[in-house]
């Protein structure tokens, strides 16, 4: 690995000057709305329109008072004076001959009687009515017994007035698509802290630092110790400082995912070149740092585990490490392999010993085509690896040519089972 890019100065929590390049392996952590068309209202508005209406009918009442005038003046007598000489009468004027009358206009002629028959007219079928949409499929389960819990959300968790950023929703899904390589990741609460109005303990981080081919894809998995007690039952377990807040454990994924970036060209680097020490050496401890605030509040308060993927295509080699319980599996040709214990996942002579989990663990996995690498919280870790039916249903679902679509995906790994109601959070890596 090259220290380019290192910072000169030496930072107290380095150490001593005879760690040598350990201390210096990577860089530490540090509207408006648019105006709607006006409708055309026409030429004038009704007051004119309106207007127009009035005048016409004036002007046709005067018409008729004029002609009424004109009559009434041809019919009146004329008034006699008085003349001074006698003069002979003029001969009276001709009566005006009396119009004809109109003549009658003639009858309608009687209708004719069809007696056609009428054709039958068959009327239209109404139009069928649409079919209800189908209901949403539940999630799939294996469990021959009855389950303790219902597959839906049912209570919310409390949320206090002065913490309202710290909310968390109940599910996350995300998901990416580069040349070589598909990403899913989700993240539920699971049966049990549905049922009891729990937030979700487990939290997901996925993001990208850079381009092709110095960029890096990481998934961090974030996940707070089990719970002991139902805090319901005891009011006192939820000031144990192992129950951490759903905030706590999302900050510590967000610290770990700065470092990652703020060491982006010094792990595409070893990526590249597959320098396995320097992986694991750096990473552990950028991990440990990122950590610190759960591990102070207990040793076993939480876990903390991450995926790295190089965008650079020459680049032949996957990193996943981490911090506490959780799960990295390898689906080879429809086997289930603990990619960090290095065992196959229900041999058929039995299962093998498990050897006891480091306290931080590595795994630099080559990119086969074909391979699933899979990185997962203890919620659903557990499950692959203790219950057959589990395994072997994700196995049949994800051997397909095309990974599952996101909503797929999601449900899948929401497949439920006896015993196993804990919050889930996984990402799964499909190698073309």
């Amino acid at each position: 690995m090259t220290n380019q890019g290192a910072p000169a100065q030496r930072r107290p929590e380095d150490g001593d000057a005879q760690d040598g390049w350990w201390a210096h392996v990577y860089e530490g952590p540090a509207g408006r709305l648019p105006d709607i068309p006006q409708a055309a209202g026409g030429d004038g508005s009704v007051d004119d329109w309106f207007d127009s209406i009035a005048s016409a009918v004036g002007l046709i009442g005067q018409q008729r008072s004029a002609q009424a005038q004109a009559t009434a003046e041809a019919t009146a007598e004329p008034e006699i004076q008085e003349a001074p000489e006698p003069e002979p009468e003029p001969e009276p004027e001709p009566e005006p001959e009396p119009e004809p009358a109109p003549e009658p206009a003639p009858a309608p002629a009687p209708a004719k009687l069809d007696l056609t028959k009428p054709a039958r007219t068959t009327p239209a079928p109404a139009p069928a009515a649409a079919a209800p949409p189908p209901p949403a499929a539940p999630a799939p389960q294996v469990a021959a017994r009855p389950l303790s819990y219902g597959p839906e959300p049912t209570l919310l968790p409390a949320a206090f007035p002065n913490r309202a950023s710290a909310i968390v929703s109940d599910t996350v899904l995300d998901g990416a698509q580069y040349p070589g390589f598909t990403l899913r990741a989700a993240s539920v609460r699971g049966d049990q802290a549905r049922y009891r109005g729990e937030p979700r303990g487990d939290a997901l981080l996925l993001t990208r630092f850079g381009e092709a081919p110095d960029g890096l894809v990481l998934a961090v998995l974030g996940s707070r110790a089990r719970l002991r007690v139902d805090p319901r039952a005891d009011p006192a377990a939820a000031a144990d400082p192992a129950q951490l807040l759903p905030d706590t454990i999302q900050q510590a994924c967000a610290h770990l995912a700065e470092a990652i970036g703020r060491s982006r060209a010094e792990l595409a680097a070893d990526l590249r070149e597959g320098a396995r020490d320097r992986l694991r050496y750096g990473l552990q401890r950028l991990t440990a740092r990122a950590a610190a605030g759960l591990r102070a509040l207990a040793p076993d308060a939480g876990a903390l585990h991450c995926l790295l993927i190089s965008l650079d295509p020459a680049a032949t080699h996957r990193a996943a490490f981490g911090l506490g319980p959780g799960g990295l599996y390898l689906l080879r040709a429809g086997h289930w392999i603990d990619a960090y214990a290095a065992r196959l996942l229900h041999h058929p002579d039995g299962p093998a010993a498990v050897p006891e989990p480091r306290p931080f663990r590595f795994r630099l996995v080559p990119a086969t085509p074909g391979d699933i690498l899979l990185l997962c919280s203890p919620g659903l870790a557990e499950p692959i690896a203790e219950e057959p039916a589990v395994a072997h249903f994700l196995a049949t679902h994800w051997s397909h040519p095309h990974p599952p679509g996101t909503v797929d995906f999601l449900r899948q790994v929401q497949v439920r089972a006896k015993g196993y109601a804990e919050d889930r959070t996984a990402a799964a890596l499909w190698v073309d």
